[in-house]
């Protein structure tokens, strides 16, 4: 599922950003198909002391934030947002996005807010301004 900057700009407030931010399925199968996806993409974790860790299934859901670089760009994968429901509860209140021949779920924009408030950051809450009022 997406989340962060990308999916704010989904919900209309375009902004840059430097990496996409998901949230995977917790599931085992769904976590190696992750690993595979980010093998192909040649990520190297940037977690410090794991830059050099396999990236499997089982290294996944060992930290509850992964920063990737890969040949696509920075990618973030978090397992506990601060703000964020559990997975199944996002999923079920996501948009769904077509792009090409896939559909990539894209948090609520109610979770989506609840995510960026938690988290408090200025720019986290410049995308929450940007949301909830027409005039910014």
């Amino acid at each position: 599922m997406l989340i962060g900057g990308l999916a704010v700009q989904t919900h209309g407030h375009v902004r840059t950003t430097v990496d996409a931010d998901i949230v995977p399925r917790p599931q085992h199968e769904n976590l190696a198909r992750l690993a595979r996806a980010l093998t192909r993409l040649e990520a190297r974790p940037l977690n410090p002391g794991h830059e050099h860790a396999p990236i499997d299934a089982a290294m996944l859901p060992r930290a509850t934030i992964w920063q990737f670089d890969t040949v696509g760009g920075g990618l973030d994968v978090l397992h506990d947002v601060p703000g964020g429901a559990p997975y199944d509860d996002l999923r079920e209140r996501a948009l769904e996005v077509e792009l090409g021949s896939i559909t990539v779920p894209v948090a609520g924009l109610d979770d989506l807010i609840r995510m960026k408030l938690a988290r408090g950051c200025p720019i986290d809450l410049e995308d929450v301004a940007a949301l909830t009022d027409p005039n910014v």
